[in-house]
């Protein structure tokens, strides 16, 4: 595997002025890490302009770490935290259901992404999703449990105009359909997929709320769709309900209420 050099070098830079009790200068960071100065000015002031490195000092031309850089940080604690939180939950519902959990959180681009998963040690059909992988919202119970807690104006914004992504002939194809199924979700208090991302699978998620009573992620079954009839559904349907608000509750979220 090939590696970029200016990144590479960019992360060293981060890592030496993260280590440093004061503030760098660029003939400082060159020498420590035997970088070119012209390199070293060109990745360091691309780094200022991206807020990920501060100037600390004009006159001194001395540098720290940006604003960015921590909330950079700080989202990678807040992920670690969650998932640390959630997996033991996570592992209880699959022996319980003797079904796959997933976790997930939404990422920039308005996507599911699987940052967690426990399954049982089967033969047959599993959910294909793994670990990273991401998926459109419009489609998932991971998605849409989140989406229903969203105003419309941000479900339109994140799923788009229509026809909605689909990946089978079971997905839903338009805003209009959608916006009943989130409302639906809300009623029943978790939402569903019915073989809507993998033909063979169903679904059932529920959002999870931090101490700021923000959304953060969801979790969510993951069953053949064989085995899921009406009266499993909403048993499973009131594990997961149960399960997201104890880690919601983990988290700091404060209300017995989801939607």
């Amino acid at each position: 595997m090939s590696i970029n050099r200016s990144v590479a070098r960019a992360i060293d830079i981060l890592e030496l002025i993260s280590n440093s009790e004061t503030p760098l200068g660029i003939t400082e960071i060159s020498n420590s890490l035997a970088i070119p100065k012209s390199s070293t000015f060109d990745i360091v002031y691309t780094l200022v302009e991206k807020n990920v490195l501060e100037i600390a000092d004009e006159k001194l031309r001395t540098f720290e770490l940006g604003l960015k850089s921590f909330t950079i940080g700080a989202a990678f604690l807040k992920k670690e935290n969650l998932i640390q939180t959630a997996r033991p939950y996570l592992e209880r519902v699959m022996e319980e259901t003797q079904d796959t959990v997933f976790l997930a959180v939404e990422n920039e681009r308005g996507e599911v992404v699987y940052v967690d998963k426990v399954e049982p040690i089967t033969h047959g059909i599993k959910p294909t999703a793994t670990l990273g992988s991401t998926n459109p919202m419009s489609i998932t119970a991971l998605g849409r449990a989140m989406l229903s807690t969203y105003s419309a104006e941000k479900v339109k914004e994140i799923v788009g105009e229509d026809p909605l992504v689909t990946k089978t002939k079971y997905s839903i194809d338009n805003y209009a359909d959608l916006t009943k199924e989130l409302e639906a979700t809300r009623k029943r208090g978790y939402a569903v997929d019915n073989r809507e991302s993998q033909e063979e699978i169903c679904c059932v998620a529920a959002p999870i709320y931090d101490y700021s009573n923000k959304v953060i992620a969801a979790i969510s079954i993951a069953s053949l769709a064989y085995n899921m009839n009406e009266s499993r559904r909403e048993k499973l349907g009131k594990i997961i309900t149960e399960t997201a608000l104890k880690i919601s509750s983990r988290l700091g979220y404060t209300s017995r209420k989801l939607f």
